[in-house]
């Protein structure tokens, strides 16, 4: 739990830090509602701990709370896991991982027919769950061992999907059944990756693709603000700066991928980058 923990907030927090910066670098010159106000004090305590939409708090970037939210979905996911070993050590029958399935199965159900329905829930993992789950069942279920195959699970998962699209039709939640359908294929298919997906850039492209999404909003508001202020009505230079803030993305995001994410979490480099994090957000509050 913990080191999920440093491996997703190391990156964040280096990627916080350049968009406190940046947001205070460009204020002065674009006004636009993407921007941030000014850090506090408690704002860059929450952000340390992800919660900042639980407590109600400006996020400094696009984006922050998909990483609150996918800690939540894991601690939930563990909890689950440890109350089956836990049952497993009881009863001595059975499969761990059929528990955990039994256990990850009924919170799916559960966000999907009741948690997903509510708007005000989105700041609570329980609400992303139905999507989350369906991919942790389809993932273990080879190692679950059940007698029917994955395309019955596939199956399976499609009418649940259509009941639960006739009780109350959601865009996302027919994106995770079509996704969570792809993968029984791929479980069907014995897990065999498409050729061309084997490619080198594309698996550097997926293992940079967490430090893409953290850089890309800093990077985008950059090069918005630059082009506002000198070529607002220039369709032509907007274009280019729409592929330009796609380049410097990705280059920024493999940077921070190899030298940042890359090596091994620890408790020290997560208070060095929360250090500068605390230590650039300051800046800002005494300059602003």
């Amino acid at each position: 739990m913990l080191l999920r923990y440093q491996r997703l907030t190391i990156p964040l927090l280096a990627a916080l830090s350049v968009a406190v910066a940046i947001t205070a670098l460009v204020r002065p010159y674009f006004d636009h509602s993407s921007l941030s106000n000014a850090p506090t004090l408690i704002q860059v305590v929450a952000h340390i701990f992800l919660l900042q939409d639980i407590l109600d708090l400006e996020a400094f970037s696009a984006g922050v709370w998909y990483v609150a939210i996918d800690f939540q979905l894991f601690a939930m996911a563990m909890a689950c896991a440890s109350l089956a070993q836990v049952w497993q050590g009881l009863s001595g029958k059975g499969s761990v991982v059929r528990k955990a399935f039994g256990f990850w199965l009924i919170l799916t159900l559960c966000s999907m027919f009741v948690w997903n329905l509510n708007p005000l829930g989105e700041i609570w993992g329980a609400y992303f769950f139905g999507a989350y789950g369906l991919g942790l069942c389809v993932g273990s279920w080879r190692c679950a061992g059940f007698k029917f195959s994955v395309r019955n699970l596939g199956l399976l998962i499609f009418m649940v999907g259509v009941v639960a699209m006739a009780y109350h039709p959601r865009d996302r939640l027919m994106l995770a059944i079509t996704t969570s359908l792809l993968l029984c294929w791929y479980e069907a298919n014995d897990c065999n990756a498409i050729r061309y997906f084997k490619s080198k850039w594309i698996r550097e492209l997926s293992n940079a693709s967490y430090a893409i999404f953290l850089i890309h909003f800093s990077i985008s508001l950059l090069v918005s603000a630059v082009v506002f202020n000198f070529w607002a009505e220039n369709i032509t230079i907007n274009a280019v700066g729409l592929g330009v803030s796609f380049g410097m993305s990705v280059w920024m995001g493999r940077l921070i991928h190899h030298a940042i994410e890359s090596p091994k979490p620890n408790w020290k480099r997560y208070l060095q980058w929360a250090a500068m994090f605390v230590a650039t957000s300051t800046g800002v509050m005494l300059l602003g």
